[in-house]
């Protein structure tokens, strides 16, 4: 391709320039967005600010999808081709913001702490920034604004079932979520098991109640409790192959309301994050089995309940060797790092089943931050120059993607 000055492609400086254009409105959404935070399976008010502006840059939305989910389709003006999908979250998280900004939460309790307001003001400036790509494009692109990825079942099982993948049949998806440990102008990308499956637990050990000072006439809950948490640490360091990553947490012991009462029941809570359904079953089935040998070795017994989460992320080898090439198209080869997998968990992973596709990082820290507040943290704060960036990377991918045969 014909290089301009600075050693950008035409095509390339077209993808920024497009980007830079409509970074201010991008951002100005974004601010509202984040100034008004909803919960998962509660984002009323986010999805119709979302459909209005999308209807003032000349889209149809279609709305109530899985919800508050939100579906916009693009058909590029050299008509049919292969479809691709992008994809944002957009509910928040319950937690108290701290980070002083003038457009912070005015939602007591509530803060876009995750960066779902990024991810959903990314997509918004890429779909205004498509409509001048549009006369050239070959194919469909699918945009999807997503509710309750935060919270179980996860909006994305909800919009699959909805069908949000047909009309137009969806070829690939991609997504991708900002990093606070990578600088603007970075992305990671890395194919294969990248974000874990999530499991809870509550763990309830039934013992026999009674008088503190006679512990001898009990089956002491708290103290059968307290070996099995310690025995399930064996579970990870003695049952699983050490090159599985397993991660189980007890996150909580409830029992008991007076010192000198010895009570009958015990109830444990817990995670496990594993990076293989094998793995996951092993787990869980070792958790009650466990549970079990501890319980009987002391004349208690113990019922197990588990909530699946979401599945284990899986990224497409193919899908995501092509999105690195888009970013390092607009970014630099330089700028593009690996993505570690991840104990963390993400319902993307409903799509990626459904559909080969890759989940990307998005590099949002200013260089000069060295706090770096991370996601989930009342006092993240992203640098917005992330906005164009991420614009930038979408629409290289579109041309990249509806070009292939």
């Amino acid at each position: 391709m014909t290089l301009q000055s600075g050693g950008l492609t035409i095509e390339t400086a077209r993808f920024q320039e497009l980007a830079a254009s409509v970074a201010e409105w991008a951002t100005a959404c974004r601010r509202h967005l984040h100034a008004y935070p909803e919960l998962s399976y509660q984002e009323r008010e986010t999805s119709e600010f979302i459909a209005a502006e999308l209807r003032k840059i000349g889209y149809q939305p279609q709305t109530g999808i899985g919800g508050f989910g939100i579906k916009v389709v693009l058909q590029g003006g050299k008509g049919p081709g292969r479809t691709i999908a992008l994809r944002a979250d957009i509910d928040a998280l319950p937690i108290q913001e701290q980070t002083g900004l003038p457009f912070a939460s005015r939602k007591e309790g509530l803060m876009h702490a995750c960066g779902h307001d990024v991810h959903t003001a990314v997509l918004l400036g890429t779909a205004r920034a498509l409509r001048e790509l549009q006369p050239e494009l070959t194919g469909q692109v699918v945009l999807i604004f997503q509710p309750g990825e935060e919270s179980a079942p996860g909006g994305a099982s909800l919009m699959i079932k909805d069908g949000v993948l047909e009309n137009p049949h969806v070829d690939a998806i991609f997504g991708l979520h900002v990093l606070p440990s990578l600088t603007v102008g970075q992305m990671g990308f890395g194919d294969g098991p990248r974000m874990a499956a999530p499991d809870e637990f509550d763990l309830t050990i039934h013992g026999k109640g009674g008088h503190g000072a006679h512990p001898y006439a009990t089956v002491d809950a708290v103290y059968v409790a307290c070996q099995v948490v310690n025995a399930l640490q064996s579970v990870v360091s003695r049952n699983i192959n050490p090159f599985d990553p397993v991660v189980l947490t007890v996150g909580s012991i409830h029992s008991g309301n007076k010192h000198n009462i010895i009570p009958g029941e015990a109830v444990l809570q817990g995670t496990v994050r594993t990076m293989s359904q094998p793995v996951r079953e092993q787990v869980l089935r070792r958790i009650q089995e466990v549970a079990d040998g501890v319980c009987v070795a002391h004349g208690a017994t113990a019922t197990l309940e588990v909530r699946t989460g979401y599945p284990v992320l899986v990224n497409s080898p193919g899908e995501t060797a092509l999105a690195r090439a888009a970013a390092a198209t607009v970014l630099g080869e330089g700028n593009i790092t690996d993505m570690a997998p991840s104990m963390g968990a993400e319902d993307f992973a409903f799509y990626l089943q459904e559909r080969p596709g890759s989940f990307g990082r998005l590099g949002a820290a200013a260089p000069e931050d060295r706090e770096r507040a991370g996601l989930h943290t009342p006092r993240l704060n992203l640098d917005e120059g992330c906005i164009p960036v991420g614009v930038a990377y979408y629409l290289s991918l579109v041309q990249d993607f509806l070009r292939c045969p």
